[in-house]
């Protein structure tokens, strides 16, 4: 395996613990494979930039999940950049998966394999009409 490759493994694999550490509601977790720098942005929402406000908006939407798994479809990285095509599946009251949410998920990764940009592209409108809670600082 070249360096190119080994380095798009690693950073699919970063991507994968991240992905995971929702589904385990483990902030601590998902906070690890981001870079200081980590700039998220919820399409069409403003951009979110640096660790804390970043750990805001994880641990705020974590608080009101009560479980959550995102499936993925499909997962590919070029570069420094991983994209997946992902169902996140949201129970926000304990009664079952009141949210299927269909995503495209793009990831940026610095060289030393930590997420440094994180694009979400999903419907808007279906998340906050099926409970899904704003998304601000």
């Amino acid at each position: 395996m070249s360096g190119t490759e080994s380095n798009v493994a690693r950073n699919e694999q970063v991507v994968r613990r991240f992905i995971d550490a929702w589904a385990a509601k483990d902030v601590a977790a998902a906070m690890a494979c981001l870079s200081p720098d980590i700039v998220y942005i919820n399409q069409p929402l403003e951009p979110v930039i640096g660790l804390a406000d970043v750990r805001k908006i994880i641990k705020g939407i974590l608080d009101l999940t009560v479980k959550v798994e995102w499936k993925l479809s499909n997962v590919f990285g070029r570069g420094n950049t991983v994209c997946t095509e992902r169902l996140d599946c949201w129970d926000f009251d304990g009664k079952g998966w009141g949210l299927k949410l269909p995503c495209v998920g793009m990831f940026d990764l610095t060289a030393d394999g930590k997420i440094c940009g994180w694009r979400d592209y999903f419907d808007n409108q279906m998340w906050f009409k099926n409970g899904g809670p704003t998304l601000h600082v």
